[in-house]
């Protein structure tokens, strides 16, 4: 779970700033105007461009590209008495090893305990669910990704020998036109020389 590069945000349950942030699980200052900054709008990014892969209760999991948000409602209720969800944001490794759905989870367990807050059983069972969402989208666009670049080649292989195909047809036709000009060029050779032959013939007598 060290190796993890995970980043969390979660609004502060009086709704004042700063809102609690971590980047790659290192907690951000508030003078940290910069990186805070750029966390916020890589998380805004995802949720407003990305496609939402899982929704259950108040749990939702977003995706765009290898890039995710991971929305998990902590125990504690907002000063207004609303759900104040922590959101964890990542990439999903090109290989994730099979722990890495439990650890994401743990991860945001421990990032909710840092802030003074709880994730019941229940919701970090439902956040697993929201992470296996999340990998079963990516290995899907994956897949259809390796597909796509195999239908590819193909069709650049069928160009190819269609192109091949049109040009030998192209030879042959070439050729048979060069053929029948050359025999239209001696037969009138030959009717040339006849016409000669003739004439030797007359001249001769």
């Amino acid at each position: 779970m060290k190796n993890l590069a995970l980043s969390f945000l979660a609004q502060r349950l009086d709704n004042q700033d700063p809102t609690h942030m971590e980047l790659n699980q290192r907690p951000l200052a508030e003078g940290n105007v910069a990186e805070r900054q750029e966390l916020a709008r890589q998380v805004s990014e995802v949720s407003i461009d990305g496609s939402q892969v899982f929704s259950e209760e108040s749990h939702a999991a977003f995706l765009l590209d290898n890039k995710f948000l991971l929305e998990t409602p902590s125990d504690q209720l907002d000063d207004a008495g609303r759900i104040a969800p922590i959101i964890c944001y990542g990439r999903v490794p090109e290989t994730p090893p099979v722990s890495w759905s439990s650890d994401v989870v743990k991860a945001v367990v421990a990032f909710a305990e840092r802030i003074g807050r709880t994730v019941s059983a229940r919701s970090q069972r439902i956040a697993g669910r929201g992470v296996d969402a999340i990998l079963a989208e990516t290995q899907k666009k994956s897949r259809m990704h390796v597909t796509g670049k195999a239908l590819w080649g193909v069709g650049v292989l069928l160009i190819a020998f269609v192109y091949h195909l049109v040009k030998a047809s192209i030879e042959i036709m070439r050729l048979k036109r060069r053929r029948k000009k050359v025999l239209r060029g001696a037969g009138i050779l030959i009717i040339v020389l006849a016409a000669l032959g003739m004439i030797y013939k007359i001249l001769s007598r």
